[in-house]
């Protein structure tokens, strides 16, 4: 096991290929770009109000973006904090050339905060494992 490296770009794309057929192309990336981003609201004291964090993902092939965490203290909810950490989040992902971006709400609230900010319900071949131990 290795960090990739440009020489193996054509390895990289005919691997690529057996995930997505002909969409791996040329423009296929030799390592994967990630890079991850944390977001904060403050009131006019300096505390700390709204968190988001996010991660962009980007290996040659439909670029995306994953909002990992968004929460507001409940004093600052309604006000709009969570909807401006969204837009900056959002702004930051699409500047990257993210295609998409995907959330998983963990309750019926924060489902409809997404819906209402412009994210549509989703499935898909989505799994899930627990860390590994050892």
């Amino acid at each position: 096991m290795r960090a990739a490296t440009a020489a193996d770009r054509a390895g990289i794309q005919r691997l690529l290929r057996e995930l997505h057929g002909d969409e791996a192309n040329d423009t296929t990336l030799p390592e994967v770009r990630q890079q991850a981003r944390t977001f904060v609201a403050g009131d006019d004291g300096g505390e700390i109000r709204g968190l988001l964090v996010a991660t962009f993902v980007d290996y040659g092939h439909d670029p995306y973006g994953v909002v990992e965490e968004l929460v507001v203290d409940p004093a600052s909810r309604s006000a709009g904090t969570g909807t401006a950490l969204l837009d900056q989040c959002r702004s930051w992902l699409g500047g990257l050339g993210a295609e998409v971006v995907f959330v998983s709400a963990i309750s019926e609230e924060a489902a409809e905060f997404y819906l209402h900010s412009g994210f549509t319900r989703c499935s898909g071949p989505w799994l899930w494992a627990a860390g590994h131990r050892g």
